[in-house]
């Protein structure tokens, strides 16, 4: 399953439980919001930026989704690092600005890949929650930290 199929359907779960999509983006898309490192942490103007693949706020909490086709490492260390540096505060308060956000949750979309979900859950230390889909659309959480998908 291509990334693009799992952020669709991961967009469509949660906009089917409440969420509000704020932003999202999948490869070639365009439609992402580039989120900038702190002043202090930038050397160039857009070097270090990144594009969440979906960022969604329901109830005072926002989840910062980081989606591939298989497992990928490097993505929960930049999450780890996005969520423990703060490194990106700045523009994700401007770009949740007015929408009562008390926490953000980073965590992962994957494909349901037996061999990828177990080598993602040897990563859990580093995000909030760990979620996949399937080619019928449906959305399994294999971790959900705090709880934020509890309703789901």
């Amino acid at each position: 399953m291509k990334e693009e199929k799992v952020t669709k359907n991961i967009l469509d779960w949660l906009e089917q439980n409440g969420w509000n999509i704020i932003c999202y983006d999948f490869p070639q898309s365009g439609t992402g919001v580039l989120l900038h490192l702190n002043n202090d942490n930038r050397t160039e103007k857009n070097k270090g930026g990144i594009i969440p693949d979906i960022i969604a706020v329901k109830n005072n909490n926002a989840v910062f989704f980081e989606n591939k086709d298989r497992f990928y490492e490097p993505d929960f260390d930049k999450l780890n690092e996005i969520k423990t540096q703060l490194n990106y505060s700045v523009s994700l308060e401007q770009l949740l600005n007015g929408l009562n956000v008390n926490y953000i949750y980073y965590g992962i979309g994957l494909p349901d890949s037996k061999k990828d979900i177990d080598k993602s859950k040897q990563q859990l230390e580093k995000i909030d929650f760990l979620i996949s889909t399937n080619e019928k659309k449906e959305v399994t959480i294999h971790y959900d930290a705090n709880g934020i998908f509890a309703n789901a």
